[in-house]
């Protein structure tokens, strides 16, 4: 049972909202914490003299009256802009090819990392014309059958940390150290590379600025809730105030 302001929410309750949160680590504990934010809301909801006309309604007007965001002006888009120019290019491509050596649960990571270390200083001794046998006796992808290839690929096909590393190599080479990301460990090559250009800044303003102020509203109402957690009596439950799809 958790308590938030005295108002009770069930263990009723809790197990009709889990099947919303099986993704979660701890679908009970996320339940939970859903089901008291969505209560604090509908408290303050009730304190502002706004209807209960369910969750979502009830949240838009909460929202709309407690969280103000200021308007992404000029100068914050074009600084913004000066400061990341890799997100605003266009035509940049580069062939790939990996070695994955995936992270799963209850491995042991550094003896996963010391073994696809291993294999790469080998591939540094022996010469990249052994890449692909490499790739399809020891990547946990499927792109291992095709010898590791992966394609030409463009900026936003892939997770970040694995974009940021194949986009700083050189053509034609072999990565010295492994590249690390939440699938694990990559051995990667690159051949053919062509470079791109960076889109005028008056081409990506609106978006821009869009995206400016849908980031700094994110983040608002991130501390709105905390603040909402921070001031409120809850019993019965650990509160985050942030992890909750009412912020997605």
């Amino acid at each position: 049972m958790i308590t938030v302001n005295d108002t009770t929410i069930t263990e009723s309750e809790i197990l009709a909202e889990v099947p919303n949160h099986e993704q979660d680590a701890n679908p009970r504990l996320a339940a939970g914490q859903e089901l008291v934010l969505r209560e604090l809301i509908r408290q303050r909801g009730s304190e502002l003299g706004f209807n209960d006309d369910g969750h979502e309604p009830l949240l838009a007007s909460v929202l709309g009256h407690d969280v103000r965001t200021p308007q992404a002006d000029e100068a914050s888009c074009r600084r913004y802009y000066d400061q990341h120019p890799d997100e605003f290019r266009e035509g940049d491509l580069v062939e790939v090819w990996h070695v994955l050596f995936q992270a799963t649960s209850g491995l042991d990571v550094q003896k996963l990392r010391s073994r696809a270390n291993l294999h790469l200083a080998e591939l540094h001794r022996k010469g990249v014309g052994h890449f692909a046998q490499y790739a399809r006796e020891y990547s946990n992808c499927p792109s291992g059958a095709q010898g590791g290839s992966l394609g030409e690929l463009t900026r936003g096909e892939m997770v970040p940390e694995f974009e940021k590393a194949v986009f700083a190599m050189p053509a034609h080479t072999l990565a010295g150290e492994l590249v690390e990301t939440r699938f694990g460990f990559h051995i990667v090559r690159t051949g053919r590379k062509v470079e791109g250009h960076v889109l005028p800044f008056e081409t990506v303003r609106d978006k821009l600025a869009a995206w400016l102020e849908e980031s700094s509203y994110r983040r608002a109402v991130h501390q709105y809730l905390q603040q909402l957690v921070g001031a409120a009596r809850i019993d019965g439950i650990p509160m985050q105030g942030s992890d909750s799809p009412l912020v997605q």
